[in-house]
């Protein structure tokens, strides 16, 4: 059973006060730089992760979710339906993901100086939203399942989603999901909420799983066992999936490294490695399909990198050709990998991206 003192509401006041010293106020604290308006907003949600039940324990929990958006343009933007939320990968959080803010690195710099409202959630156990203490100490919740499956975080995108239609006053958002994000959350979220979702872009996706039946269950169970992952961010791991070192922008890694490593409070004491809730890998084991493509509606852009080699070019096609979405466009960015917005044709990714979101059809 979990200690009593985690129970106590003089901890949890504890704990809420040292975040709010630690990450600033829980909504609207705004910075303006270079004609952009940067707000990092921590949304309260009533969390379905299955420890705090198990465990007897207060769900309630906080969302990370950063905006940046032309600065004194927040409802003229809205208006014009130009908002765009992104959806992050395996490692990094949202912030960490798409706002590396070095030269062109910064995909949401980028689409808010193109006039877009651009927003980027932490998913619960990632960067500044709530880590489950079963990520402080998996070994002392023995009986706890490896925390964060996919009904977890998409609901977690539901939240945000409900957040950002109440702020700005629409009715529909463009939703981004990269690497792992795009094949589970993005995708999933749009099959149950097609009335919600604008237009859909599925970059590094992954959609048919590559092991056998006996080597998915055994990587899941490999994932249920630890409950929590870890990740050292490195140019080889980079490469690995398809980035090479010549591909990226000088300075980018190094400056989302450091980004990376600060959203973690215990990757120094890890060792340079970043904590990873399982559940959602997990999940994507055990599947044969990340999705059924076949209930996808909303108009889709599928996109990689031509040396991509997570989101491979066989396994897009086949995903292309499973969609039911009348309107659907494949792209592939020449010369790019798998981490397309921290490489050298970032601007080609980022402007195929727009040309999708911003056509009239």
């Amino acid at each position: 059973m979990v200690d009593e003192r985690y129970k106590a509401p003089w901890f949890w006041l504890l704990i809420s006060t040292l975040l709010t010293l630690l990450v600033g106020p829980r909504s609207g604290a705004a910075d303006e730089a270079d004609g952009l308006r940067v707000t990092d907003y921590f949304v309260s949600h009533i969390s379905n992760e299955p420890f705090y039940a198990q465990q007897n324990l207060d769900p309630r929990v906080t969302l990370h979710v950063r905006e940046i958006v032309p600065a004194g343009r927040e409802r003229t933007v809205a208006r014009d339906g130009k908002v765009l939320l992104l959806i992050h990968g395996f490692s990094h959080p949202g912030y960490v993901a798409f706002d590396t803010d070095h030269e062109n690195c910064s995909l949401m710099r980028y689409f808010a100086r193109a006039g877009w409202d651009t927003f980027a959630l932490d998913l619960e156990g990632f960067g500044l939203s709530t880590r489950p203490l079963v990520m402080e100490d998996p070994a002392a919740f023995p009986d706890s399942k490896a925390p964060m499956r996919s009904d977890v975080t998409v609901r977690d995108v539901g939240r945000v989603v409900d957040f950002i239609s109440a702020l700005r006053g629409v009715e529909r958002v463009h939703l981004l999901g990269w690497s792992q994000g795009a094949s589970v959350e993005a995708p999933l979220y749009a099959i149950q909420h097609p009335e919600k979702v604008a237009r859909l872009v599925l970059f590094g996706v992954t959609y048919a799983n590559p092991m056998s039946a006996d080597e998915r269950e055994k990587s899941a169970a490999d994932g249920e066992a630890k409950k929590v992952l870890r990740s050292v961010p490195t140019p080889e791991r980079w490469a690995g999936l398809g980035t090479k070192e010549e591909f990226i922008v000088p300075g980018c890694f190094d400056a989302n490294r450091k980004a990376l490593l600060a959203s973690d409070p215990k990757s120094g004491e890890l060792g340079g490695a970043v904590r990873i809730p399982a559940g959602r890998t997990v999940d994507s084991d055990r599947a044969e399909l990340q999705f059924d493509a076949a209930k996808i509606t909303v108009p889709t852009l599928v996109i990689r990198g031509d040396a991509d080699s997570d989101a491979k070019r066989e396994d897009n096609q086949r995903l292309m050709d499973a969609l039911g979405s009348t309107a659907k466009e494949y792209v592939e960015v020449p010369g790019g990998g798998h981490f397309l917005h921290f490489e050298k044709v970032n601007l080609k990714f980022y402007q195929s991206v727009q040309n999708f979101l911003e056509t009239k059809k």
